[in-house]
């Protein structure tokens, strides 16, 4: 009998440790899964702030997001769009050097992440960009001063400007997965040609959003041998003015400005270096 009863309270211990471990399982479930919503609502509440150009409020539910969620996803969203705030045009509090470290900290944390591709191709475009205006501000007054020069030079009689011369429904994410992929092997002009294989359709259910998204990504690409910020910038404009509510179009519009910037700055280098031929050659027609 004694056997009995002890055996019967090992079978009532087992139920009941049974059931706390069943019970604390559900709660951490259930806490994951609410932690999981929140995270999300503050993604999403993020986004709609760095939309509205309420840069100080989005960077703080995207930094909320780093300290409920450490190192593992959705932070590497919140990182990424951190990173596009700090570089947004809008923003007066810009700093193109958080937003590089930002976009690296996605590369770095998180490598399989899908933002890693447009995380790269961010960091060469503002790297390009922040070399360049270091440039200009070096070179600034010495423009100032051979533009001077310049007219001088025109005065003189023998001085002269030189002369200027002049299908089916799965097949559209199958071009994307193979631009994605010839991305990432450099091949460049098979990328461009998959994500034009999606414009050129008359199918209006194609992601042609996204394609042009891709093709503005390619041409701004600082690996791409065939750069073409112009095709770039007209990518991304077409994006905008055709698809103004795709979520891909905010992003879009901060791409336009960082290259047209960008462009700038390469004009006035460009602008530097004919006047530096113009007053080498008027030196020597004057010293002849």
């Amino acid at each position: 009998m004694g056997r009995k009863r002890v055996g019967a309270w090992k079978h009532v211990y087992f139920c009941v440790a049974s059931l706390i471990l069943l019970s604390l399982s559900s709660c951490a479930a259930l806490q994951e899964h609410r932690e999981s919503k929140e995270l999300r609502a503050e993604l999403l509440r993020g986004q709609k702030l760095l939309v509205q150009r309420n840069y100080d409020a989005a960077l703080e539910a995207y930094q909320k997001i780093l300290s409920l969620s450490p190192h593992k996803p959705p932070e590497d969203e919140a990182l990424f769009n951190m990173g596009l705030a700090y570089a947004h045009f809008g923003n007066p509090k810009k700093d193109y050097k958080k937003s590089i470290d930002l976009f690296l900290r996605v590369l770095n944390d998180y490598p399989e992440s899908y933002l890693a591709v447009q995380a790269k191709v961010w960091v060469g475009v503002l790297l390009e960009t922040t070399e360049s205006i270091k440039k200009a501000e070096r070179l600034n007054e010495k423009i100032k001063d051979l533009e001077r020069a310049k007219q001088a030079w025109a005065g003189s009689e023998k001085a002269k400007q030189p002369e200027v011369r002049g299908e089916e429904y799965g097949e559209p994410r199958d071009h994307l997965l193979r631009s994605q992929k010839f991305l990432v092997q450099g091949n460049y002009d098979s990328a461009i040609a998959e994500n034009k294989k999606i414009l050129s359709s008359s199918d209006s259910r194609f992601p042609k959003d996204e394609a042009l998204f891709n093709l503005g990504l390619l041409y701004a690409h600082y690996g791409n041998p065939q750069q073409d910020l112009e095709k770039s910038i007209e990518s991304f404009k077409t994006l905008i003015k055709n698809n103004p509510k795709s979520p891909l179009a905010e992003q879009a519009k901060i791409w336009v400005e960082i290259l047209q910037e960008n462009a700038g700055l390469n004009h006035l280098l460009q602008k530097l270096k004919q006047v530096d031929i113009d007053i080498e050659e008027m030196k020597r027609k004057k010293a002849q």
